[in-house]
């Protein structure tokens, strides 16, 4: 056991789990991933280290590895409910291998991500995670990133950039919200997007247009929508509700656009979901306790950003690794805001009694 009338040491904490010195050093060191200790062992150490009152000096720690035992994370909009829950898990799991994280917002804006991912450079990072806004010049900014340090995607890719990157399978979320609103007897499903030439939005329109082309569906003048805000979903909803198509249904393909399709449709005096039915990405705590409540495409934001880490981790102990790609699956929430359109039989009338 420790001794508690001594300050905890290195070796004491070693001795009580049982454990060698060495393997406590690496996992205090942010190095658990790089010596293949497991993730039980890991959590045991760490625990034990924080309820010892064990502190890490971690200036020292990074003058003696020459690394910062910092990673930086680059996210499109922090005030969006996705990317701060994304960012919290990050955060989280590099705190328990040691890491601190410098967050930066890029605003959804190319020059904006172009400041931050230098000012990573300055700040001599020893890891970048990055949602990219998704254009070229930060894929030609992220090739000088990674000459010198570990660089991981997530949510969105950049095709062009060969990093290792893990993301949810936008296509198909698309795919599942459009075959259940057909099946409820939709045909006429708009489509709310956010930012043009980003992955994740370009992947979520094709899978919309690919299972309306496979029900034999149109989608010209369906389309609507420039942006990831509760503004641009209202605009973009305002156009939907005006358009000579009267869509009876909408996939709004994020959680904030569906707020703006949500309070246009109030304003215009349409009713979810009898009037318009929607479907959204992105589950969220208020979405299953609104009026109605949201039907939702649901990634599993904590697995990416765990995912996330685990990469860089893994790049960061070996630098000649394959850059790896991941693609984690998303599924449909069922609520409240699909109206079903299907016909229904008529009930049948009583037959009368033939008694006089």
């Amino acid at each position: 056991m420790l001794d508690v009338n001594a300050p905890p040491s290195l070796k004491s904490l070693a001795a009580s789990l049982g454990l060698s010195a060495a393997t406590v050093s690496r996992v205090l060191s942010g190095q658990a991933a790089r010596y293949r200790i497991s993730a039980a062992t890991r959590d045991r150490i760490l625990a034990r280290a924080e309820t010892s009152g064990l502190v890490v000096n971690h200036l020292a720690r990074s003058l003696r590895l020459q690394r910062t035992l910092s990673i930086g994370l680059v996210i499109p909009d922090i005030a969006n409910p996705f990317f701060a829950l994304l960012a919290r898990e990050i955060e989280r799991q590099a705190r328990r291998h040691g890491y601190s994280v410098i967050v930066a917002d890029s605003e959804e804006d190319p020059a904006v991500e172009a400041e931050v991912l230098a000012l990573m450079q300055n700040r001599h990072v020893d890891g970048l995670i990055l949602a990219p806004v998704g254009t070229s010049a930060a894929t030609t900014l992220l090739r000088a990133l990674a000459a010198t340090r570990p660089c991981v995607l997530v949510d969105r890719l950049l095709p062009q950039a060969k990093l290792a990157a893990i993301t949810s399978d936008h296509r198909h979320g698309a795919r599942l919200a459009v075959a259940h609103l057909i099946e409820r007897g939709h045909a006429r499903i708009a489509c709310v997007q956010g930012h043009p030439g980003t992955f994740a939005n370009d992947e979520r329109v094709a899978g919309w247009r690919a299972a309306m082309r496979r029900a034999g569906l149109a989608t010209a003048g369906l389309l609507f929508g420039a942006g990831y805000s509760i503004a641009a979903g209202r605009d973009g909803a305002r156009a939907l509700l005006e358009s000579p198509a009267q869509p009876t249904a909408a996939l709004a393909l994020g959680n904030l656009l569906a707020l703006g399709v949500l309070q246009a449709a109030r304003e215009a005096g349409r009713r979810v979901p009898e009037d318009l039915s929607l479907v959204a990405f992105d589950d969220q705590p208020w979405a299953g306790v609104m009026t109605p409540p949201l039907t939702i495409i649901d990634q599993p934001i904590a697995d990416l950003g765990r995912e996330a880490l685990a990469l860089l981790l893994e790049r960061l102990g070996r630098r000649d690794a394959p850059p790896r790609r991941r693609t984690l699956p998303v599924r449909l929430i069922e609520r409240g805001s699909v109206h079903d359109r299907r016909a229904r039989p008529a009930a049948s009338s009583p037959t009368p009694d033939p008694t006089p």
